[in-house]
């Protein structure tokens, strides 16, 4: 029996070892560009200073939005940073307009002036990105 057991536990492990490679076991997920490029640009590309980051915070800001609405619990806050500049992205209560899924949703950021805080919607599309509301 304990042979068994020893020959087992190996064998179950192998479809788990694969999830923790991938960064399920506390590593970090890069976003997958199309879900962050259907974002057009997220709240933080609709506010003006929002626009005036650099690319990178910008880019982090942007993934952050991707992971709050995607992945996030209403109320748990997303955090970013970079070159200086830092926010977090808050999502409410997934709702249902029609056939569409929609959240809502707040980015506060900051950086070199003092904090801004942009409040949106976006509903996921037939393709399964979300896409902001205007």
């Amino acid at each position: 029996m304990r042979i068994v057991l020893k020959l087992l536990v190996p064998v179950l492990a192998l479809p788990v070892s694969g999830c923790l490679s991938a960064g399920f076991g506390g590593g970090t997920l890069s976003p997958p560009t199309e879900g962050v490029a259907a974002l057009d640009g997220g709240l933080i590309g609709q506010d003006p200073v929002g626009r005036t980051l650099p690319d990178d915070a910008r880019a982090r800001a942007l993934e952050a939005e991707f992971q709050a609405l995607n992945f996030a619990t209403a109320g748990q806050p997303v955090a970013w940073n970079a070159d200086g500049y830092s926010g977090e992205v808050v999502p409410t209560q997934l709702y249902r307009v029609g056939s569409q899924d929609c959240r809502g949703y707040s980015h506060v950021f900051q950086g070199e002036s003092p904090a801004v805080k942009a409040v949106g919607t976006a509903c996921r599309t037939a393709s399964g990105f979300w896409k902001p509301v205007v």
